[in-house]
């Protein structure tokens, strides 16, 4: 039994210690935006995180809601927005205390929700939540394609938020459905929610409650 013992202690050991490959997890996006105005415009972002802020304009993409015209009362809007290679846009990263200027961004930045579109005779503003995730290249100007192998600093990111979308009224359908025109579309990142403290002390209380029965229980068994 002894012999069994040290074998499993020393298995536990060689599992725990031995050094696996390191991957740098995402950074996360908790506060800033990203928006787009008009039907054909280019999006403006600011991304900012722990240690790290991120801001662009001239973003070549676009987002679901653009596809909306008209909206229709009644009808689900998409939140989805794409915004990719070759060219994401330029701007402004700053990381660490150090700051880089005028970059061109490669990559993705990729945004999913979903709303319905009410039913009024004005204009209207419509906010849903959506999630993220992205990934940015930037390169000094002039790198054509700018990608990972070229890039001056490559990070993943994800996040979540609030999408505010404003739509503008332009006429009831021959149904007598309000319709509407796409506006523009921002979103609003927020931190991430985190468990309750009366969560986790309720989750501590239990666990002391199991590990006090099995004590109990190890006594009886003696």
């Amino acid at each position: 039994m002894s012999k069994i013992f040290v074998g499993l202690c020393s298995l536990v050991l060689m599992v725990v210690f031995t050094p696996t490959p390191t991957r740098a997890d995402p950074l996360v996006v908790t506060s800033g935006f990203l928006s787009v105005t008009g039907i054909s415009g280019t999006a403006n972002f600011s991304l900012v995180g722990d240690n790290f802020s991120i801001n662009g304009s001239g973003v070549h993409g676009s987002a679901q809601p653009q596809q909306c015209f008209p909206c229709v009362s009644g009808n689900v809007i998409g939140l989805n927005g794409f915004f990719a290679d070759p060219t994401v846009g330029i701007g402004n990263v700053t990381a660490n205390g150090m700051t880089f200027n005028n970059l061109v961004f490669g990559g993705n930045l990729s945004f999913t929700g979903a709303t319905v579109v009410p039913a009024a005779t004005t204009n209207i503003s419509i906010t849903a939540p959506f999630t993220f995730t992205g990934t940015l290249f930037g390169c000094v100007q002039g790198v054509p394609n700018c990608n990972s192998g070229n890039a001056i600093f490559t990070t993943d990111l994800v996040g979540q938020g609030i999408a505010t979308i404003q739509l503008d009224f332009i006429r009831l359908n021959p149904s007598g459905i309000p319709a509407f025109l796409f506006n523009s579309v921002t979103y609003n990142f927020q931190p991430a929610e985190v468990p309750e403290p009366m969560t986790i002390t309720l989750l501590a209380t239990g666990l002391l409650g199991l590990g006090a029965k099995w004590k109990f229980a190890k006594k009886r068994r003696l």
